[in-house]
Formats: C-alpha cells, sequence, structure tokens
C-alpha cells in the first residue's frame, strides 16, 4: 500500500519551448546512514526521466567527466552551476538528496521510508527551472501477533524481496517529482558525439558516428591521414560499403592511438601513427594541446583543422569530447589565425 501524497514543489520556472535540450543527473548525496540509497534513487531517477523527453546523459559518462575533470562527487553543490554544465556538456542538471531512508521488516509486514530534496538548474544561467521535497511511505502485508505465528518459510521469503520493496518505493517517490517537472517535446533535436571512445569488453575502441555527405575514404583521410585504409574500416565493421552505411550508423575504427593524458603523444612511433585521439579534460584548449603536441601553442590550428565540424568554439572545449590529434603538422599549416 503507497501512501497518497505529493511532493511539496518549492519552485517552478518552466524553461522556454526547446531551449533545454540535454540533461545530467549529477550524483546524489545521502544525509542518511543507510549506505547505497542515493545510488539507488539516482538510478531510478534515470530510468524514468527519459519520459519528459529531454536527452539525458548516461550516469556513466556524467561520472566520467566529473572524474576527469577532478571534480569531488561529495561536494558538488559547492561548484559553480555553470562549470558544473560544461563540464558534463549538459545545458541543465539534476542535484538530488536523500533525507530519510528507514526500513523495517517483520516477517510478511514491511514498512520503507523513503524522503529526498531535488532540483534542476538550468546550468547556462544558473536558475532553477524546478525545486522539491518528498517523503513517500509504503507498507506491506500486516503486522503478526507473535513472532511465532509467522512460518520460517515466509520469515525467509520475504528476506529475499526488501530489495525490491525499497526499489518500489524510490520508483513510486521518482514517479511523483516527474509529475511537477516541466517536460521538453520528444521532437526536438537531440544531440550526439560524433567521435567517442568505447569498450568492447577487452580494450578500448574509438568511434565515428557517420555524417551526412561521408565517404569511407574521407573517414579514413579523417582518421589516419591516408583516404586508401578503407579495408580496415570495412573489416572492422561487418564489410561495411558505401551502400549500406548511413548517417548516425556508429564505425568502429580499428588502429587509431587513444591518449589517456595529452604528453603521450611524444611516446607515439609517428612513422607508425599520424594520428590519435583523446578526451578533453577540464582546462585543456587547443592552444595548451598544441603546446604539448608541437611545442609550439600557435599550431593549435593544426588540431581544430581535423576536427572543425566537430569544435564549434575554438575557445572553449567541452569536457569530455573526443577529438583527434595529428601527431605531425602538414607542410600547408600557416600561423594565420590568432585564438
Amino acid at each position: 500500500m503507497e501512501e497518497r501524497s505529493t511532493p511539496h514543489v518549492k519552485t517552478l520556472h518552466p524553461p522556454q519551448r526547446n531551449e533545454i535540450s540535454s540533461v545530467a543527473i549529477l550524483p546524489f548525496k545521502n544525509k542518511t546512514e543507510k549506505k547505497g540509497a542515493e545510488d539507488i534513487l539516482r538510478k531510478c531517477f534515470f530510468t524514468n526521466f527519459s519520459m519528459k523527453g529531454y536527452n539525458v546523459l548516461r550516469l556513466e559518462d556524467v561520472d566520467e567527466r566529473l572524474h576527469l575533470a577532478a571534480i569531488d562527487a561529495s561536494n558538488l553543490d559547492k561548484e559553480d552551476v555553470y562549470k558544473m554544465g560544461r563540464i558534463v556538456k549538459a545545458d541543465a542538471v539534476i542535484y538530488g538528496v536523500v533525507t530519510k531512508c528507514s526500513k523495517r521488516f517483520f516477517g510478511v509486514y514491511s514498512q520503507v521510508v523513503l524522503g529526498a530534496e531535488m532540483k534542476m538548474v538550468d546550468a547556462r544561467s544558473s536558475k532553477i527551472i524546478w525545486q522539491a521535497d518528498h517523503t513517500e511511505t509504503t507498507h506491506g502485508g500486516s503486522v503478526p501477533i507473535s513472532p511465532f505465528s509467522v512460518p520460517e518459510a515466509v520469515i525467509e521469503s520475504s528476506i529475499n524481496v526488501r530489495e525490491k520493496v525499497i526499489a518500489e518505493t524510490a520508483d513510486r517517490l521518482v514517479k511523483k517529482f516527474l509529475a511537477s517537472i516541466p517536460g521538453k517535446d520528444f521532437d526536438s533535436p537531440i544531440s550526439a558525439n560524433v567521435i567517442s571512445v568505447k569498450s568492447d569488453g577487452h580494450s578500448m575502441e574509438v568511434y565515428y558516428r557517420v555524417q551526412d555527405g561521408d565517404t569511407l575514404s574521407g573517414i579514413s583521410e579523417k582518421f589516419y591521414d591516408d583516404a586508401s585504409r578503407i579495408e580496415e574500416i570495412r573489416s572492422a565493421n561487418m564489410v561495411i560499403s558505401e551502400e549500406t552505411m548511413k548517417a548516425g550508423q556508429e564505425l568502429i575504427i580499428p588502429n587509431v592511438p587513444i591518449l589517456k593524458d595529452i604528453e603521450e603523444s611524444q611516446q607515439i612511433d609517428r612513422n607508425k601513427y599520424k594520428k590519435a585521439v583523446y578526451r578533453v579534460k577540464w582546462g585543456d584548449s587547443l592552444y595548451e594541446i598544441a603546446s604539448k603536441v608541437f611545442h609550439n601553442g600557435k599550431r593549435w590550428t593544426v588540431i581544430y583543422d581535423s576536427n572543425k565540424n566537430e569544435i564549434t568554439n575554438v575557445k572553449d572545449l567541452p569536457v569530455g569530447q573526443v577529438i583527434i590529434i595529428p601527431l605531425t603538422v602538414p607542410k600547408s599549416d600557416s600561423f594565420k589565425r590568432d585564438i
């Protein structure tokens, strides 16, 4: 039996139509002694939040970008909201705090109390879009008169469903929160990373999302500085062809070095590899990256030219974006542009 109640909505400033596209659910805080309650609630919120129509970033991606920026997840409320939005690459961020968490189980009787405070903030203006708090209480079964009146088998089975009862309470709490959160149209544009790095279970691989007008030779030129390495791409993607390749499709790009730190570019055999990829960290700039790769910050144009279709602002690289790093300077490069 669930409690018939609604959250207390403190603030509600709906964003303009199509103004907010991407949303990041930041790690939740836990003010109770029940460890793990914050993770259960956050995952439950992520699962249900997609119904609001936003492009919701994967929790793993959010956590990784925070790690790359050396952000302490336990003190997110002390960080500048605009900075957090830039780090996680989202228009809005969601904060959550578990304020209450108690669980009582006795045979077939159970009671779970779960309370939380949550808010959705526009990362660009730091304005609170939505803020609410609520405590959800659920009851199950009936209170036995005596522990001897409860069969042992029933007690064992009730222990097995304890976590399920907690998860169900979190689900009810989240759904009540979501009812008051302003939504977004499902037909709004959803952005996606063009270049990414993922694990195949054994090692890391480079992926490229096909764009309109792409050709296999063009993709080969982009990643290898050599338009003739089409067969390598075809073999890594079940013998894909120009006819079967479609915009939005993700392709594995084999044999491309992945730099954990930009300084690793100095250790790569430049006779064997012409380009590598690198995931941007907090504080990176094209000038700083060029200084470490080419020992000359003015060579930032070389890096930009390899990523000009993916870099929207040369003065602001989003944390976590994967960019191509040329390992050699082309003869045609010049110093005509300033940053």
